[in-house]
């Protein structure tokens, strides 16, 4: 099997010094083809065939197969013959248009002139060294100090005691903004309770479209706390039991100049972000939705979950 590797001539004298040619294997998008639309084995035997080697991890095929939709049988036939569009197919899919309103940061946003701050950047581990607090003691503090606003991205989010701060402030009138990742949604609402000055939003990864029909998307990994626009923490920690208990991991608390990027990065998924269905059921049983996912939070939820901390 022949495969592309661009169209860009590495002897071409107009190439900057610094640059790296795209990665692409086409043999690589037929693989993902096969174990998308056919499965595991017709993925193995189409390496076997064309005598690859395996590229994905177990965890990557599991991902994949769990998580793939395959296109509606109406539209099965359209799809082999070709659709109107020949250039949908997998791989190279990025949503740049949308008919969707971007939502908008309604709680409000404090604006911030970090171009004039200094940067500096601390580092903190679990389990904590030389004395330090722990990584949750930090988020924590951070949550019951801020005055402007909190914005969480997260994956995984079940920590009782980081949500109760996160509550308590949008008690007291700090706006605050929360995205998941929407595999994660569902642990999340486990804990959840109603608030009028939250909004959880929920973000997906890229989408991957393959030449069948069959499409699945990834997920977000960026994992921040934003704090007044002023302080990011930054790293490997999730909002959850075992990181709290078992896992190690690694933050970095951010002040300065570079936390206007965690200030763009923030917004730039919120832009992408929707309101999930689970937050928006028919009225009567939940607060009503206002344009911009305005109210978030099922009532059902008993407040004591709250006040029990993790053990």
């Amino acid at each position: 099997l022949k495969e592309r590797t661009g169209s860009v001539s590495v002897n071409d004298e107009s190439i900057h010094p610094d640059y790296i040619q795209p990665h692409y294997r086409e043999s690589y998008r037929l693989a993902i083809d096969r174990l998308a639309s056919s499965g595991r084995d017709s993925y193995q035997e189409f390496l076997k065939e064309e005598r690859i080697g395996s590229f994905l991890s177990e965890k990557e095929i599991l991902f994949i197969t769990e998580n793939v939709e395959q296109l509606p049988l109406q539209n099965h036939t359209e799809e082999i013959n070709g659709p109107p569009d020949n250039q949908s197919s997998s791989g190279t899919y990025w949503p740049v248009h949308s008919d969707v309103d971007t939502p908008n940061l309604e709680l409000g946003w404090p604006e911030v002139m970090h171009e004039i701050l200094q940067t500096n950047i601390d580092l903190l581990f679990h389990p904590p060294r030389h004395n330090n607090p722990t990584i949750k003691e930090v988020i924590r503090k951070q949550i019951q100090d801020a005055r402007q606003v909190i914005a969480i991205v997260m994956d995984t989010f079940t920590d009782v005691d980081i949500f109760k701060e996160a509550v308590d402030a949008s008690i007291r009138g700090v706006p605050v903004y929360v995205l998941l990742d929407d595999f994660y949604l569902k642990s999340f609402l486990t804990m959840a309770e109603n608030q009028d000055n939250m909004r959880v939003r929920t973000v997906k990864g890229q989408d991957y479209l393959c030449r069948s029909g069959a499409k699945f998307h990834g997920t977000m990994k960026q994992k921040f706390l934003l704090v007044d626009c002023q302080t990011a923490i930054y790293g490997s920690y999730s909002y959850a039991w075992s990181f709290e208990k078992i896992n190690l991991s690694m933050v970095q608390v951010i002040t300065g100049h570079l936390v206007k990027s965690y200030d763009e990065e923030f917004r730039t998924l919120y832009a992408r972000s929707t309101v999930p269905a689970e937050l928006c059921p028919p009225e009567g049983l939940f607060q009503h939705n206002e344009p911009h996912g305005k109210t978030i939070l099922p009532k059902y939820h008993s407040a004591q979950k709250l006040s029990a901390g993790t053990s």
